[in-house]
């Protein structure tokens, strides 16, 4: 049996330990054939592996770096409104990526429930056929010192959620050549 640590002893137990990287995400589903084909449009790759029961899909240039779904037949739906996962992001390397992929899917079929300019980023979050919600994201900007400096801003400070954008709207100015910094701004105006 352990003994009790203090709260300040328990959250820095690994602090000092290498930073860990997310190297499997993992669903259970009851619909195989349905979430492989929603996954194989949403994420554009190939299975690495599969069984009968197991599907695995890299979704990086790392071996190491999968997205798995395993079938479970007996399983029941679960209502919306319990404990655990939010959801997954999978990030674009940028912001034109992220708005490929949203085009690509929408031409099949696959919508976004709800998409948001959260400042540092534009993000495009969808519900896959077990209702799990999965995010595409493109940054908003070039460095990591640009994104991090957006944390500072008054426009941060006063809505740190962002805009609900309209995904078609906010694709066309970008396509008509608005430039970047413009298109994702957010601006006090706009703020409540």
């Amino acid at each position: 049996m352990t003994q009790p640590v203090t709260r300040e002893t328990f959250v820095q137990a690994t602090r000092e330990l290498p930073e860990l990287r997310i190297s499997e995400v993992v669903l259970q589903t009851a619909r195989w054939q349905e979430m492989k084909d929603w996954y194989a449009a949403f994420l554009g790759v190939e299975p690495y592996f599969e069984t009968e029961t197991m599907c695995f899909r890299r979704v990086s240039n790392t071996y190491n770096q999968l997205f798995v779904l395993f079938h479970f037949p007996e399983l029941q739906d679960r209502p919306e409104s319990v404990t655990g996962l939010n959801h997954l992001q999978f990030k674009s390397n940028t912001l034109e990526e992220a708005l490929d992929r949203y085009e690509r899917l929408k031409a099949v079929g696959i919508v976004p429930a709800r998409s948001f300019n959260h400042g540092p980023g534009t993000s495009f979050y969808y519900r896959d056929p077990d209702g799990n919600t999965m995010e595409i994201s493109g940054p908003n900007f070039a460095t990591e010192a640009e994104y991090r400096a957006y944390f500072q801003t008054e426009s941060f400070r006063r809505n740190p959620r962002g805009l609900a954008i309209d995904p078609d709207q906010f694709v066309a100015k970008f396509r008509s050549g608005m430039p970047q910094a413009e298109l994702v701004r957010i601006s006090e105006a706009r703020i409540g």
